[in-house]
């Protein structure tokens, strides 16, 4: 096997530390597009009209997957830079994982209807003030 004229057998899975690596030298050169996964909420009182919580509420309150107004908001995110709400879009691997990554750096932002995230990689959210720390003091 010749592999690709990297000189390195490229067949080989990473080993951790490698991984870890490639995933920080990614995160340095895209942590200007990242952005954090969003938390549920019940809703803004977590009331119903009589004032107790519905058993609809407290069903989405224990679905991970459901928020306000019974939204699907897996793979919804926060932009760090500008607070864009974001989501994955459909054709990412990131598309529906289950659980969302909590934090990601991302390639390319489409705006339709919706904003989309493409090129999609997860990141560990400390990585971020360790690759830029004078923009993300912890």
């Amino acid at each position: 096997n010749h592999g690709m004229g990297w000189g390195d057998d490229v067949t080989k899975s990473c080993e951790t530390a490698d991984r870890e690596l490639y995933l920080k030298c990614i995160c340095a050169g895209l942590f200007l597009q990242c952005a954090s996964r969003v938390d549920n909420e019940v809703n803004t009182n977590g009331k119903g009209r009589n004032g107790s919580i519905s058993s609809i509420q407290r069903r989405r309150s224990h679905n991970k997957n459901i928020g306000v107004g019974g939204q699907n908001v897996m793979g919804r995110y926060e932009t760090k830079v500008g607070r864009a709400n974001v989501s994955v879009h459909p054709t990412s691997t990131m598309f529906r994982r289950n659980p969302a990554p909590k934090c990601v750096v991302y390639t390319e932002l489409l705006v339709t209807k919706k904003t989309y995230i493409r090129g999609v990689t997860q990141v560990k959210e400390c990585w971020l003030a360790d690759v830029a720390p004078n923009f993300f003091k912890s």
